[in-house]
């Protein structure tokens, strides 16, 4: 069976659409823990009303504050041997569930996904890093290398050694990520995109295509926190020396400079690439975004 958990907040526009797209699905087994996050509208009442007609939905109300603990919560409410989080604003696909039979024969699993407007429409494809299939643990934790936790489904045994994520944890990818990487025997990439991943303005970090200078401060903001807990944290650092972490701290304690500049930039100790990355992605937005489309893109021709 495969545990969907879904952290809700405030989505009573979008959440009918999320759990209508997986109850398409009657030959797989799945259940789906949906966690009201003390929502202001009407989200915990417009789940509640399908988990009334479907047994396979439950839905509870936050014990907690915040998605980290929330999703911990989740989870121990769970009975799949297969668990994956999904976004309530976001649609996962009916094609997700021909994948089942390899979803079984391997501990963790990612896909691509369509990036989508407000109202479905499709604006471009995201495709999973090669880099994060290919390269070592060593080489991904180096640079946070990640992927947005709706990417990934993995199996009881990697869950077990997510869960409970630290609960002063400030977002739950990057830490999802790293833990796949270092302790799955095998991922498997279902490369067509199975998932619309939808944008908004509001996105916690902004939308993944959006460079504005407040939505990159708070990014490097948050993951200088993050940072500073793996350096503590046994399941991401063991065996490693701290130092490992320290470019890309550098980095991101650059990238968040209010007032940037060229001097802060290019004084700084990392490589010349990665100075030129932040002066472009600070001075040149929307050419960052245009870049990583036309990336998407040739990815896939």
């Amino acid at each position: 069976m495969i545990s969907f958990i879904m952290m809700a907040k405030n989505v009573e526009k979008y959440i009918d659409e999320a759990i209508i797209e997986l109850q398409k699905e009657n030959l797989i087994n799945w259940e789906l823990i949906i966690v009201d996050d003390h929502s202001d509208d009407s989200t915990f009442e417009a789940a509640y009303c399908h988990a009334e007609h479907d047994s396979r939905i439950t839905v509870v109300r936050n014990k907690f504050v915040g998605k980290v603990l929330g999703t911990n919560y989740g989870y121990s409410l769970t009975k799949g041997d297969i668990i994956k989080c999904i976004d309530s604003d976001d649609v996962l696909l009916n094609n997700f569930f021909k994948e089942y039979d390899n979803l079984q024969k391997h501990e963790a699993h990612c896909h691509n996904a369509y990036i989508v407007g407000q109202n479905l429409s499709v604006m471009t494809k995201y495709l999973v890093p090669s880099c994060i299939l290919t390269e070592s643990y060593e080489f991904v934790l180096s640079g946070l290398i990640s992927l947005p936790k709706w990417s990934w489904s993995f199996n009881r045994r990697i869950a077990d050694i997510i869960f409970p994520m630290p609960e002063n944890l400030p977002f739950e990818d990057v830490w999802i990520a790293m833990n796949i990487k270092r302790n799955a025997a095998s991922i498997y990439h279902i490369k067509s995109p199975v998932y619309l991943y939808r944008q908004h303005t509001s996105n916690t970090f902004g939308g993944i295509l959006n460079y504005e200078k407040d939505k990159v401060i708070f990014r490097a903001s948050r993951l200088i926190k993050l940072i500073e807990i793996f350096k503590r944290e046994e399941r991401i650092i063991s065996g490693y020396a701290t130092d490992i972490l320290d470019n890309v701290y550098e980095y991101n304690k650059t990238m968040r400079k209010e007032d940037l500049t060229l001097r802060d930039i290019f004084s700084s100790r990392l490589r010349f690439n990665s100075k030129l990355k932040i002066w472009l992605i600070r001075n040149f937005p929307y050419l960052i975004r245009a870049f990583i489309i036309t990336k998407w893109k040739l990815s896939r021709s």
